[in-house]
């Protein structure tokens, strides 16, 4: 699972303004953009390309026309839904497509559930969707989804589950949650959901950024993470991706 490292584009869905079907077309252009502007792979159907906002069908296709167009980039579809028959359903569809990870939330109509109720859900949809080899990622995103990913979540599954869970993309916007992941497990793949903390989880030893400016300045991003590679100074690409985040944020 060396593939997983890098920046990733949290990328967005285009619709067609007066019929909302995804636009194909601008899909495969987008993608086309992100390819050579520095990405190394993408996360569509996510938080940022509103995958729960979004049919079974809807995010099928998008994941094939991700698939058709990647020419190169990584592809780790977001496939969690409300529904466990439904995540275990897309999860099914992405791998099979031959995505290199899927990206999963957990269930999030309920709220404060237990950390054993989440790594039930996990542990049955790991038994439902992945074959042997097949890895996913956990999705840590509190303030959207209100249910955490938890260390007994991880530690849980590790007992039941080895090798099934490739790493955690941590949205939290923490520092110290998204470098907490990288003590519990060497081996895990850490991704920080923060364009404005790029440089610190990168010099913390997150494997990559899933973000949303990604879409917009993936070379920004590149140039942090290879600065910090190298051990040259990243502050001027960090503050030009602040700069950008920001305009982004008060974007409609």
């Amino acid at each position: 699972m060396n593939q997983l490292a890098g920046v990733f584009a949290a990328n967005v869905t285009p619709f067609q303004p007066s019929s909302l079907a995804i636009d194909v077309p601008w899909m495969k252009r987008h993608l086309a953009y992100l390819r050579n502007h520095g990405c190394d792979g993408i996360v569509p159907l996510g938080t940022n390309g509103e995958g729960p906002s979004m049919s079974v069908d809807e995010r099928k296709l998008v994941i094939d026309t991700a698939m058709e167009a990647a020419d190169g980039l990584v592809v780790v579809p977001g496939t969690g839904c409300a529904s466990l028959p439904d995540t275990a359903e897309l999860t099914r569809h992405a791998l099979q497509a031959g995505a290199a990870s899927v990206l999963i939330v957990p269930p999030f109509f309920f709220k404060n559930v237990s950390s054993a109720g989440v790594l039930t859900y996990y542990r049955r949809l790991f038994d439902m969707a992945l074959q042997p080899g097949q890895q996913a990622l956990l999705y840590h995103f509190p303030r959207m989804s209100a249910v955490p990913i938890t260390d007994d979540v991880v530690n849980g599954l590790a007992e039941s589950h080895p090798g099934c869970v490739a790493g955690i993309k941590d949205s939290s916007g923490d520092l110290q949650s998204i470098l907490h992941w990288t003590q519990i497990d060497p081996g895990l793949r850490i991704f920080a959901g923060s364009d404005t903390l790029a440089t610190d989880a990168y010099e913390g030893g997150v494997a990559g950024t899933i973000t949303a400016a990604g879409n917009v300045v993936p070379h920004l991003i590149q140039s942090v993470r290879q600065a910090v590679i190298s051990g040259n100074d990243p502050t001027a690409p960090q503050a030009n991706l602040n700069i950008v985040r920001g305009w982004l944020e008060r974007s409609p």
